[in-house]
């Protein structure tokens, strides 16, 4: 047991009491604390996936059974329940998570949105134009633009699944949103593919999947690839580009593209280079916190197999993870926030501004029969 990182979980924990940060972001020497933590009475790991703000309900889920569970701040599961695989209900695939007008609803697949009561009955159907294929992963089931509503943007022409470079050269400059009206049954686009990336030169960089965050009128997406974030304004139902938000972050190794024609060997050819990116965005009241790597140089790298699961993962739990902090007009507070190891950041931010992080009981060493949320704040180190 890695007691030296316990001890210091301890430490930051005493130290946010005592001294977290009431004057606001404009104080330097800030840091992500631990103000508090949740334990959970489960038994396996839940990852979660949002929070329903209206009624204080977390939505956590384990991959390896596919149980969804609703748990409070006090860790009281309220309900537990699996989708139906089977007969005319049956989920095929759950593709976007999360919560939209208060209910827990997916965007499925091939069957659109689908919402569903606390104890997983299917309350409501949205279906969607036809003929249609998430080709990017989701981070959200849909958000509402007035009475529309407004998802990833899906693939509607004809995939050649033996020749994507035509798709893969297309969704790198598309729009990144589709809005369905679901009186007149129409669908548009809007949220135009941002200017001035690395998606621009021609090469293949993985698939996209954009990151994408509303919070009131204002939009926000991130990609893989990008050590930036991009800052969009909702207008008479159009989501229009605002401004880029360069983290620069000097010393962070960019993602290696190939040539588009060798999409196909992209793992084979740079899969083991561990690379800098943004891996959460949180937008909370007073600021954004963005969660990132600076990445490992190669030669440190290629130490390590990644067919030894158990040395390659000790690896990776051991990549320093980092914060940067803006303040509202996206203006740069503080960054290169060094974070406590051992935590698997969630993208879920509560009522109180809190960011949600499950303890990594694999870093710990440790098998607990109860599962362990960490909340985080931010203090002042003064």
């Amino acid at each position: 047991m890695k007691n030296q990182y316990l001890l210091f979980f301890l430490l930051l924990f005493v130290f946010a009491c005592e001294s977290k940060n009431e004057k606001g972001i404009e104080d330097a020497n800030l840091q992500l604390a631990i103000i508090d933590s949740i334990r959970v009475d489960y038994l396996g790991n839940l990852f979660l996936f949002d929070y329903n703000s209206d009624v204080g309900l977390y939505l956590g889920r384990w991959n390896s059974n596919d149980d969804y569970v609703l748990f409070d701040d006090l860790g009281t599961i309220h309900n537990k329940f699996k989708m139906p695989t089977e007969g005319p209900n049956a989920i095929n695939w759950a593709m976007g998570i999360g919560f939209l007008d208060g209910k827990f609803t997916i965007m499925e697949q091939q069957k659109g949105l689908i919402q569903f009561s606390n104890d997983g009955e299917i309350e409501n159907r949205i279906s969607i134009p036809e003929n249609y294929y998430f080709f990017n992963g989701l981070n959200f089931p849909a958000y509402r633009i007035g009475n529309s509503y407004a998802y990833s943007r899906p693939e509607r022409e004809e995939i050649d699944w033996d020749d994507l470079v035509d798709l893969l050269e297309h969704n790198y400059k598309s729009p990144l949103i589709e809005v369905f009206d679901p009186v007149s049954g129409e669908v548009r686009n809007t949220m135009n593919f941002p200017k001035n990336t690395v998606y621009e030169k021609g090469l293949y960089f993985n698939l996209i999947p954009p990151t994408i965050i509303k919070s009131n009128d204002e939009w926000i997406v991130f990609f893989i690839a990008e050590m930036k974030y991009f800052v969009y304004q909702e207008r008479e139902g159009e989501i229009e580009f605002v401004k880029e938000v360069n983290l620069n972050i000097e010393d962070a190794i960019p993602m290696p593209g190939v040539p588009m024609k060798d999409y196909h060997e992209w793992y084979e050819q740079k899969g083991n280079i561990i690379f800098g990116k943004v891996e959460k965005l949180y937008r909370r009241k007073n600021d954004i916190i963005v969660i990132y790597t600076k990445g490992v140089e190669e030669e440190i790298s290629r130490i390590y197999n990644p067919e030894n699961r158990t040395e390659w993962m000790d690896f990776i739990y051991n990549i320093p993870r980092y914060a940067a902090v803006f303040d509202n007009e996206h203006q740069l507070v503080q960054k290169d926030i060094l974070l406590p190891k051992g935590l698997i950041w969630s993208s879920v931010v509560n009522n109180e501004g809190e960011i949600l992080a499950l303890k990594n009981q694999d870093y710990f060493e440790v098998e607990e029969d109860f599962v362990t949320f960490y909340k985080l704040d931010l203090a002042s180190s003064k």
